[in-house]
């Protein structure tokens, strides 16, 4: 059964063969696409898809599965491809339940405003909102070239204004506030120790499942690297160049190679001396005993931990759990001007990148290089210091 005139495409930039089953199949149903014919990546300019036909008055879902399939896997990475589907099926949920079907060609730019105000009454921050308004206008944009007039009003995410993003101003952490979480870093064995009683006049022994060498290691190499926290966890053990606790500490210079970060890059990101020496320290009294025949992961979760993976990397939200435990024991020893909770992976990159541009003088290259940024947006937020600093400049004018 059809819906409508059938439409064919016309440009894409992959040639598919691709057809439809809709006898059995409903407006809001998906197509099948066998996956040896699913997409083959054609070199040079845009061909013409071949044998092609889509519903004019499929749903929603529909023309989503057909976007990513033809537009965006393959031609995305796997990480964005699975934010853009994310984004995507929020709007659909939205619609559906404003509407109560899911028509594509009923979809105007009011429902995209309103789409947007719902997004920021439940809490998301410009930049996320921003974010998912872009996957939604690549979507009808697509949609919009291959089957023109399918929208009666046009592109409805066309003109939809971008949300304003706030002040340049990163969350970086003081002088100050570095050395004293240093501080209470190198004393994580001991706050890790069991408590009460039971352990009074005792050597205490740290909670099975507390790492505080290994969560000493984490902060120490984030304020060295800058890296992202989705970076951290995919590092693996080979791609130290010194592996070996000994010779980490006597290193002069250490480096981490290959490190993935996001538009598919890599880098490579340099160890300061405490992190050489935090790394060495975990890597002899707390990998050992987590590490299995199938990790290769840099650092790992507990062995024992019932949601441990295979391998036993650690989850990236876990690196959110570890810094905010921090930032709680950090908090309750000092005066409230040095407090840094909520702690989170994003402040000690920020930290990092405006240390980094103090050293160099702002090199925007460096900064680029090390950070993994192409956006000159974000090179020059790191750049601007943070309000405590930049009050100090002018105080003896």
């Amino acid at each position: 059964m059809w819906w409508g005139n059938p439409i064919h495409f016309t440009e894409c930039p992959f040639r598919v063969v691709y057809w439809f089953h809709m006898a059995h199949r409903t407006p809001t149903s998906t197509a099948l696409i066998p996956a040896n014919l699913r997409h083959e990546r054609n070199p040079g300019t845009a061909e013409a898809l071949s044998a092609a036909v889509v519903p004019a008055a499929a749903g929603l879902g529909a023309w989503i599965e057909q976007y990513l399939a033809l537009a965006v896997t393959g031609a995305r990475s796997v990480e964005v491809a699975r934010k853009i589907r994310l984004h995507l099926s929020r709007f659909v949920a939205f619609f559906s339940e404003a509407y109560g079907h899911d028509r594509l060609n009923t979809v105007l730019q009011r429902d995209v405003i309103a789409w947007q105000r719902a997004l920021v009454e439940q809490g998301l921050g410009p930049s996320t909102v921003n974010g998912h308004i872009s996957s939604l206008s690549g979507f009808t944009s697509w949609v919009s070239a291959i089957a023109p007039g399918i929208f009666p009003l046009g592109d409805p995410a066309k003109g939809v204004s971008e949300l304003g993003l706030p002040p340049l101003e990163p969350r970086t952490l003081s002088d100050a506030q570095v050395r004293s979480l240093k501080n209470l870093c190198d004393r994580l064995p001991r706050l890790y120790e069991k408590k009460g009683r039971r352990w009074v006049g005792k050597d205490a022994t740290v909670h099975n499942r507390r790492r505080p060498w290994r969560d000493r290691a984490i902060v120490f190499v984030l304020l060295s690297t800058g890296l992202r926290r989705e970076e951290l966890v995919r590092l693996n053990l080979a791609q130290l160049s010194d592996r070996a606790p000994d010779a980490l500490r006597a290193a002069r210079r250490s480096q981490i190679t290959g490190v993935k970060g996001k538009g598919r890059t890599q880098r490579t990101v340099f160890l300061s001396a405490d992190a050489r020496g935090a790394l060495a320290d975990y890597l002899e009294r707390e990998r050992p005993d987590d590490a299995t025949d199938a990790s290769t992961s840099l650092f790992l979760s507990a062995a024992g931990i019932p949601a441990r993976s295979m391998d036993g990397r650690l989850a990236v939200r876990a690196i959110n759990r570890i810094l905010e435990q921090i930032g709680l024991l950090h908090d309750a020893e000092v005066d409230p001007g040095r407090r840094v909770s909520p702690l989170r992976p994003h402040d000690l990159r920020h930290t990092f990148a405006f240390q980094l541009a103090r050293s160099t003088g702002s090199d925007a290259y460096e900064l680029e290089r090390r950070l993994g940024h192409r956006s000159g947006r974000y090179i020059q937020r790191y750049t601007n210091p943070p309000e405590g600093v930049a009050a100090g400049y002018v105080e003896e004018f």
